[in-house]
């Protein structure tokens, strides 16, 4: 029996040759050169014995299996604890790589949507530029028009200017006397209005007290007449050439101051006159404070 456990430790041992995966034929080497000597030493025990003992190989045999089955159960926990180790690292690798490529999504995601607010920027500015170069197209075209506008206004403005300046300026205003009294006449007579107010264009005479036309046009002719107190009345002709185209009367009913006054407007040739005619026994009244009794005149526009 001291025997098969000697024999079961050195199988045990460290130094042993099953762990470290020999054949099983050097085990078997060993233990018979083992069990040779403890088989000496039990027979030489049993000689001297008066009992018998028991069968120390079968004993041996069961422990070689144990000890074969115990190495192939070493074997395989060794090789479960490899492949649970390669297992192990593979998971952690995955493991880490899952984590490497989750930290990847979700800086690909982060800079995804920073992509896609750019571009929205990108497309808002695009829009507000588009909205800016349309505006200032229509500035432009407005611009254009406007400036079409100003240089037709200008070109307008210049053609009146040239029209004003080849225009004739006539336009004249006169008093009658500074004397007081005018008339009574024995015959109708020409008033020659001597104090001239505007006399623009040099058409009005004021020693003969005739306007001659200087232009074919149209033009505005206007008279103030007044006569002191008295029983008469008093009457005024304006002729145009020869001929006389308004007659004015005013009566003195009640024997104070009496006015006189009208206007009107001629279509006179290059040369025309015009003038006022006072008739037989008229008298006219006029002052150089006052103006009471005036002719004037002006050119409305040329034909």
């Amino acid at each position: 029996m001291r025997g098969a456990v000697a024999l079961l430790v050195l199988l045990l041992c460290p130094s042993g040759t099953w762990t470290q995966g020999e054949s099983g034929g050097d085990r078997e080497s060993l233990v018979e050169s083992h069990g040779t000597e403890d088989t000496e030493k039990t027979s030489k025990q049993t000689t001297g014995q008066t009992t018998t003992t028991p069968d120390i190989w079968g004993e041996v045999e069961e422990l070689r299996d144990m000890v074969d089955n115990l190495g192939t159960v070493v074997l395989e926990q060794r090789q479960k604890l490899r492949n649970m180790e390669k297992r192990v690292k593979r998971r952690w690798r995955e493991k880490r790589s899952r984590g490497a490529e989750a930290r990847l999504e979700s800086e690909n995601a982060a800079m995804g949507a920073r992509l896609s607010a750019s571009e929205r920027e990108v497309e808002e500015l695009q829009r507000m530029n588009a909205a800016l170069e349309a505006r200032v197209t229509d500035s432009e075209n407005g611009n254009t028009a406007l400036e079409a506008r100003l240089n037709a206004s200008e070109g307008m403005v210049e053609k009146l200017r040239r029209e004003n300046a080849d225009r004739p300026k006539v336009a004249f205003s006169a008093g009658l006397t500074n004397d007081g009294h005018v008339g009574p006449f024995n015959s109708i007579t020409i008033l020659v209005y001597r104090r001239v107010i505007t006399n623009i264009g040099k058409a009005y005479n004021p020693n003969t007290g005739v306007f001659t036309a200087p232009v074919r046009g149209l033009y505005y002719i206007r008279f103030t007449a007044m006569g002191l107190k008295g029983p008469q009345s008093i009457d005024a002709h304006i002729y145009h050439n020869d001929k006389s185209v308004m007659f004015n009367h005013q009566n003195n009913d009640n024997g104070r101051n009496r006015f006189l006054s009208n206007a009107l407007t001629l279509e006179l040739e290059a040369g025309d006159v015009v003038y006022m005619r006072l008739p037989v026994n008229q008298e006219l009244y006029d002052e150089k404070s006052s103006n009471y009794s005036t002719f004037s005149g002006f050119l409305l526009f040329p034909m």
